[in-house]
């Protein structure tokens, strides 16, 4: 399994910060983590050893001293947690574990485990530019080939590689350079809705470089979509969109970007889980139910999620009100929960099955269809995807909220607070990276 470390904010390049100042002497730290899927660990606590929880802190050795580690086992055990080591090579721009390292894990590590057994638990080693870490599955070690730090900025620092930059992007490393590039070449994005503001997204991660994208969507495409569906033909009437997506991005990159074309709802655990190996989600989905399951995996599991939307209010064919909206979920951001963009109703009704729909006496008749224009789906999924860019890239636009207020012909940012209590983004009282620690309200069929 390749394993990721996720962090907080910027609480990665704070640990490296704190540590590396003790140079030349090695430095370490205890972190627990809690379990999230697909091999990620969200990291919940770091213990910064201070001299007195050293017994050896040298050059080229540390050792924690056994009342400091002992602590920590019985609160990774209390809590059921991962365990990770962590020390510095002051030395070493890109470190590697050294056989001092390897003698002192193979004794650390099965006590540990016997100790706290729910685990994994693993060591990293900090170097002046880089990392090293491995997580322990028995008496086999698997390599940490990622470490995320996610909130207003998504960071990933990987293990080191160098991408071929294509001529196709050269406009794009006229904006953001070559490390932005690459940054894009190695991401993982999931889009879920591939209808109106979807398919505009896979477009343009398509054409920016977007490395891998995972289309979920478990809808067919209908005439009625050919109006906004970008991709999308007579021929693909019938056709599940997130196959004319996948189609679609193809042609646009000769089949440079991979794509996994999902057909399922987020509202079931098996099409969700798929989303676990995503750098960030895009919500471009329609029902309430979808959005709540999203925004509780943005800040649950520390997936960072753009949300947006676009509303026309009209009758008989006379627009009253038009709005579009762009909101990032990440820690530190206020979720849907908290702006009350969510009706607690229609996320109820969305995970119903359908014969308990069918026998709710509340539920009477369909849902109308609702106005969709493809110029306003196009301007709501350029600024999501500048949203993305500014986050990932660095590009210099610091707001992760924006309104669009189509009469007046402006797009205003929104700043928002989390609210400190909130059920979802709390990190003291709510879900916020407690992982597969909370359950999540799957629909059941």
């Amino acid at each position: 399994m390749k394993w990721k470390l996720v962090f907080s904010g910027d609480g990665y390049a704070r640990l490296r910060s704190e540590l590396l100042a003790s140079s030349p002497a090695e430095a370490g730290a205890i972190l627990l983590c809690n379990r999230s899927f697909g091999g990620r660990l969200l990291v919940a606590s770091v213990s910064i050893a201070g001299a007195t929880d050293c017994s050896i802190q040298g050059p080229d050795r540390l050792e924690f001293a056994p009342e400091f580690l002992a602590r920590a086992v019985k609160r990774a055990r209390d809590n059921d947690q991962a365990l990770i080591l962590v020390h510095t090579h002051p030395f070493s721009d890109q470190p590697e574990f050294s056989f001092v390292d390897d003698g002192g894990e193979a004794v650390a590590i099965p006590a540990i485990a016997a100790r706290a057994p729910k685990g994994p638990h693993g060591a990293l080693v900090l170097g002046r530019a880089g990392f090293r870490g491995r997580i322990y599955e028995g008496s086999r070690a698997e390599q940490i080939t990622a470490i995320t730090e996610v909130g207003p900025d998504v960071v990933v620092h990987g293990i080191g590689h160098s991408t071929a930059i294509e001529e196709i992007h050269d406009r794009n490393v006229r904006a953001f350079g070559a490390a932005g590039q690459t940054i894009l070449a190695g991401a993982v994005v999931g889009v879920v809705g591939l209808g109106g503001t979807g398919s505009l997204i896979a477009e343009q991660l398509a054409r920016l470089g977007v490395g891998e994208l995972i289309l979920i969507d478990d809808d067919t495409l209908a005439t009625t979509n050919l109006n906004r569906v970008v991709g999308a033909y007579s021929a693909d009437v019938g056709r599940p969109k997130v196959k004319v997506a996948q189609d679609h991005v193809a042609r646009i990159t000769n089949e440079r970007t991979r794509t996994e074309a999902v057909v399922g709802s987020v509202l079931h655990k098996g099409a969700a889980e798929r989303l676990f190996r995503c750098d960030l989600i895009f919500c471009c989905t329609d029902t309430h139910g979808s959005r709540a399951v999203l925004n509780q995996l943005a800040y649950q599991h520390w997936l960072p999620t753009i949300d947006m939307g676009v509303r026309i209010d009209a009758n008989d064919g006379q627009i009253s009100a038009m709005a579009g909206r762009v909101q990032m979920l990440a820690p530190g951001l206020a979720c849907l929960q908290c702006e009350n963009l969510l009706d607690p109703e229609a996320v109820r009704r969305d995970l119903l099955t359908d014969s308990e729909r069918k026998a709710d006496p509340y539920i009477v008749g369909e849902a109308s269809p609702q106005p969709a224009v493809i110029s306003l789906n196009g301007t709501v999924a350029s600024l999501a995807i500048t949203t993305f860019l500014a986050a990932v890239v660095g590009l210099p636009a610091r707001t992760r909220r924006l309104n669009y207020r189509v009469a007046e012909g402006v797009v205003r940012p929104v700043a928002t607070e989390p609210n400190p209590t909130c059920i979802v983004c709390s990190e003291q009282r709510g879900a916020a990276g407690q992982g597969d620690r909370w359950p999540i309200f799957w629909r059941r069929d």
